[in-house]
């Protein structure tokens, strides 16, 4: 390993532990506030836990994740490769700066990622595998997505011509940026109309480059149920909604009940429904549907009755304590609930 390939590491390291060290005092803080409940039933149990560190590229199924203020991350590893954390990557234009996601190059849903050691390694179909070191500078980039910025760092030219090549068929056109983390949201003031409705939405809530909230869950039979009213050729799995958590056990549609999740070490609260864009409509081959299905369907019986009348599947959390959370845990709710 390099000298500097070692001062990297550290650094890495080091920021994560003091993240998680800084996360953690900010959460005691605002567990003064909430009330967290003491009593729980059981629901259900964690089917699937699923990890995106590239913003709308593929997902990794994990065993075991840990659940941090910013989002799943990877823990435990038994090799030398970094941990990777959700949605910490993303792509961006190059001209202006903008956030793509699979909305608009539904073919980025193709795109692998692997940890490496001291970086990323990325796949696509047809493509040479590409060796990626963390970016060595801090959050010097500013990006634009809707209504709110992101700072990143900037991931170099090699893996600019790459995803250009593979997603544009062009030398340049688009980069790769890296969040660290560090970046205090203000979702608040970002997204004024999301948050007069959903009035359990906090700026704690939000992830590195998630699109409002750091966790997302999604219940296997509300997704039954909306496969169930579509046609043989136009079934969906979780792939198309992009959960962290897939729980299965509780009946279809009982997530629109819940106030607060806790799964394994991790308690969280419930702040919104997950409204779905035409993202979802983005089959795991990175093809849009010309039907818009599933979105078409949900929006026929799943319209959310708040200021945006979108079809809507699954829930985003706040976490209230952080810890680890693995497939098997059980999944609890507070006694109250349905009763």
């Amino acid at each position: 390993m390099r000298p500097a390939d070692v001062t990297l590491h550290v650094a890495v390291g080091v920021s994560s532990v003091v993240l998680t060290v800084l996360g953690a005092v900010i959460l005691k803080k605002l567990l003064a506030k909430e009330k967290i409940p003491k009593k729980w039933r059981k629901i259900g149990t964690v089917e699937d836990l699923i990890i995106y560190p590239v913003k709308s590229a593929k997902g990794i199924n994990a065993d075991r994740l840990f659940v941090t203020e910013k989002g799943v991350k990877e823990i435990e590893k038994r090799d030398n490769s970094i941990e990777l954390r959700d949605r910490s990557f993303l792509i961006y234009t190059s001209k202006d700066r903008e956030v793509r996601t699979a909305r608009r190059l539904p073919k980025s849903v193709t795109i692998g990622i692997q940890a490496a050691e001291n970086g990323i390694i990325l796949s696509a179909p047809n493509k040479i595998d590409l060796y990626l070191s963390l970016p060595r500078t801090k959050n010097d980039i500013k990006v634009t997505f809707g209504n709110e910025a992101f700072w990143c760092t900037d991931c170099g030219e090699v893996v600019a011509k790459w995803l250009s090549d593979y997603l544009l068929n062009k030398s340049e056109g688009l980069r790769l940026g890296y969040g660290d983390g560090s970046q205090e949201r203000n979702v608040l003031k970002d997204h004024k109309k999301w948050a007069a409705h959903y009035t359990n939405m906090d700026n704690s809530m939000a992830g590195i480059f998630s699109d409002l909230a750091a966790l997302h869950l999604i219940n296997k039979s509300t997704i039954d149920d909306l496969n169930s009213r579509l046609g043989a050729e136009q079934k969906v799995s979780i792939k198309n909604f992009r959960p962290n958590v897939f729980v299965e056990g509780p009946e279809a549609f009982d997530e629109d009940n819940w106030e607060h999740v806790k799964i394994g070490d991790v308690v969280t609260k419930v702040c919104l429904e997950c409204l779905r864009c035409i993202q979802s409509t983005v089959s795991e081959n990175g093809e849009m549907s010309k039907e818009r299905e599933p979105l078409k369907t949900l929006e026929k019986y799943r319209k959310s009755d708040g200021p945006f009348k979108y079809g809507r599947m699954g829930i985003y959390l706040r976490v209230l304590k952080i810890g680890k959370i693995r497939k098997g845990d059980a999944i609890y709710v507070p006694e109250k609930i349905n009763q």
